[in-house]
């Protein structure tokens, strides 16, 4: 039997990147505030190991969504096998886990830097997971970049798209303006998934397997060694990952006047 390979991926100079990536079988791996801090703190040191440009950003409970632009459209499978890696190895570590964390495959869609519409479109649509999933009221969230293009202030990792740098001739037009195109967003339900009886009866087995396994945290032991040590007692990262987190949620964070939390 031949075995499935894999397509090849499209890389067309000059584009930015629509990322999509998954925790592995699409488990809540990244729901707790601390571990989405490790992620921007490793997407930080991305940006310095590659030169990259972060346009869009938003991380929610169980996979996270880029819009990024590679100097080098080549370098963008470097970029995101370092990024997958250094951060699964780093998450794991934190909660004493093992095994894959992400999904096998990111998911990338190129758009052409002409295409107006469709990045300011994918932009919107990055900004606008937290309240189409239901978390968020309106359009800030503290892990999403959204305040960094209507508050205009920086949050160290992001830049302004050019397409939203073309809405007006002025920085604050281009925010108006961008604000009330994401007012305009109606999000479209996807078709709920299909689960038959197979499914819901391994989904039981499962979790009472996991009921009757010993509570204590394993660590791989094949994992390799990175530059820092967690102490996963007392659930702490790094200083300086810490203030890159801080720093970012504090520009793009919900403020007093702002739509409140929903739900977490």
């Amino acid at each position: 039997m031949r075995a499935k390979v894999r397509a090849k991926r499209l890389l067309p100079s000059g584009c930015s990147f629509h990322i999509t990536l998954r925790c592995n079988s699409r488990q809540f791996l990244i729901a707790k505030a601390l571990r989405r801090d490790v992620l921007l703190a490793v997407l930080n040191k991305a940006q310095q190991k590659f030169p990259v440009r972060v346009y869009g950003l938003c991380l929610m409970a169980n996979h996270l969504h880029l819009l990024v632009k590679p100097t080098d459209a080549k370098d963008l499978p470097r970029l995101m096998h370092w990024f997958a890696w250094y951060s699964a190895m780093a998450l794991n570590r934190l909660s004493g886990r093992c095994g894959h964390f992400w999904e096998a495959r990111y998911f990338s869609t190129p758009i052409h830097p002409k295409d107006h519409r469709r990045e300011l479109n994918t932009l919107r649509y990055i900004h606008a997971n937290p309240k189409a999933a239901g978390v968020r009221k309106g359009f800030y969230d503290p892990y999403s970049n959204y305040g960094h293009y209507v508050r205009l202030q920086s949050d160290g990792i992001s830049e302004w798209h050019p397409s939203f740098l073309q809405l007006a001739s002025s920085l604050k037009g281009c925010s108006r303006r961008y604000e009330r195109f994401c007012e305009r967003y109606r999000h479209q339900a996807k078709a709920g998934a299909k689960c038959h009886w197979g499914s819901r009866m391994l989904k039981r087995f499962v979790q009472s397997s996991r009921s009757n396994r010993s509570k204590r945290k394993r660590i791989s032991p094949g994992q390799q060694q990175l530059p820092f040590a967690f102490d996963i007692r007392l659930n702490q990262i790094p200083e300086e990952w810490h203030q890159v987190a801080v720093r970012f949620r504090k520009t793009n964070g919900i403020r007093d006047g702002d739509s409140r939390l929903l739900l977490w």
